[in-house]
């Protein structure tokens, strides 16, 4: 009888302690955590010998742009291509059908270089100018599309006269507030800007 309320009492006691929350693996402190000599935003600049056997797979992607940036890409696409080529990015510009497609070839190394042409052409097809949007191809730099249009809900300037002073005071603030380069066309901004401006 004895032993069968000792049993009771450590079953108890057990339902009682506080179960140990058990951490993974990947939780435990590493030895570089607290280490002042690495600098832990550092972007490494790719290195080809990283990747010398290229892409296993054709990766594309496609966007489309207004007939109107039509006469400016066909101006600005030799610089783009030879940008792109430096990074073993293939790109096409069908004036057909109003698109622009960038892809990998074997020559690529680098495999989120794929992910920056995107944004390139992108940038490109929301009338950024073309020396602005390369700069995007740059490991430190980066981009962003904003959709302005929802923003605001009583328009202040019903005429363009008071629209264009808006997007032009926008835009300055944005580019002396956070030293970045911004577009903003239509209903859209498109900031490009480094990565300093945000760590």
């Amino acid at each position: 009888m004895e032993n069968h309320q000792e049993e009771e009492n450590g079953a108890a006691n057990e339902a009682e302690a506080p179960k140990e929350k058990r951490k993974g693996k990947h939780d435990k402190p590493k030895p570089w955590d607290d280490d002042p000599n690495i600098d832990h935003w550092k972007i490494d600049k790719f290195d080809p010998s990283w990747n010398e056997g290229g892409m296993l797979e054709v990766s594309s992607f496609s966007t489309l742009f207004p007939q109107y940036r039509e006469k400016y890409l066909q101006e600005a696409w030799p610089m783009v291509k030879s940008s792109l080529k430096q990074f073993g990015v293939a790109c096409e510009l069908n004036l057909v059908e109003g698109s622009m497609t960038v892809s990998t070839t074997r020559k690529t190394r680098d495999p989120y270089i794929i992910i920056k042409a995107r944004d390139l052409i992108k940038l490109l097809s929301r009338s950024v100018p073309a020396p602005q949007a390369i700069k995007i191809l740059d490991d430190e730099i980066q981009c962003d599309i904003i959709k302005i249009s929802g923003m605001v809900r009583n328009k202040v300037f019903s005429n363009q006269i008071g629209d264009v002073i808006l997007r032009v005071l926008l835009a300055c603030c944005l580019w002396l507030f956070l030293d970045c380069w911004v577009s903003i066309i239509n209903a859209s901004a498109s900031p490009v800007f480094g990565l300093s401006v945000w760590i």
